[in-house]
């Protein structure tokens, strides 16, 4: 076993956390050599067709690299993402000077083994900035209200905006423009199911 298995849930959470944070977001699959039946491809368009930029990389025969290189050019840049996905073997094959430490996925628990510890700040080229996180197992968005949640899932804007309630969480409230696309296939079921499984972790008692 040498990857972890794409979670789209977890994605989502990380364009939560993204979108909340107001960072510009760019979506990398990596190890695409690896899908030699193409069955990212129905996931890669479905976050192409929201308005994310998605890359598609492999450090085994450079795929997507000089793309990737090149939106990393004079910005500072935060690679994240879960244990295991291949963050600093990218960022190794990018910049061979960085030479960080990686490790194969753990063979008895089929999850990532952290090398990446403490996040560090390098840089990489003149006015070029990488910032290299540890690998996380899972993530929960923090300080968000329920009836916030869908300014996240930037797809259900143009729906919200008609629910019949201002404060509407798209789940169970009467004449919702949002369940009415999901039902439409305006919007994925996928993505609302991420959305609802997210809803119900946000916890009530957070003091804004």
């Amino acid at each position: 076993m040498d990857e972890p298995p794409f979670n789209n849930r977890v994605i989502d959470r990380f364009i939560v956390a993204g979108e909340s944070s107001n960072i510009n977001m760019v979506i990398i699959i990596n190890k695409i050599d690896l899908d030699d039946m193409n069955k990212m491809d129905t996931w890669i368009n479905l976050y192409d067709n929201i308005g994310y930029n998605v890359i598609k990389t492999s450090t085994l025969n450079s795929t997507g690299l000089p793309e990737l290189a090149s939106l990393l050019k004079n910005k500072t840049n935060i690679f994240w993402g879960q244990s295991g996905v291949g963050k600093s073997s990218l960022l190794n094959k990018i910049y061979p000077h960085l030479n960080l430490e990686t490790s194969p996925i753990s063979n008895s628990t089929f999850k990532g083994v952290h090398t990446t510890v403490t996040s560090k700040l390098f840089e990489v080229e003149t006015d070029t900035f990488l910032i290299d996180t540890p690998g996380i197992r899972e993530i929960d968005p923090f300080g968000i209200k329920k009836e916030d949640l869908s300014h996240y899932f930037i797809e259900f804007k143009a729906y919200a905006a008609e629910c019949k309630f201002s404060t509407c969480t798209h789940h169970h409230e009467p004449d919702c423009k949002v369940r009415r696309a999901v039902e439409q296939s305006k919007i994925s079921k996928e993505r609302y199911d991420s959305y609802l499984r997210l809803l119900e972790t946000i916890e009530e008692d957070i003091i804004f």
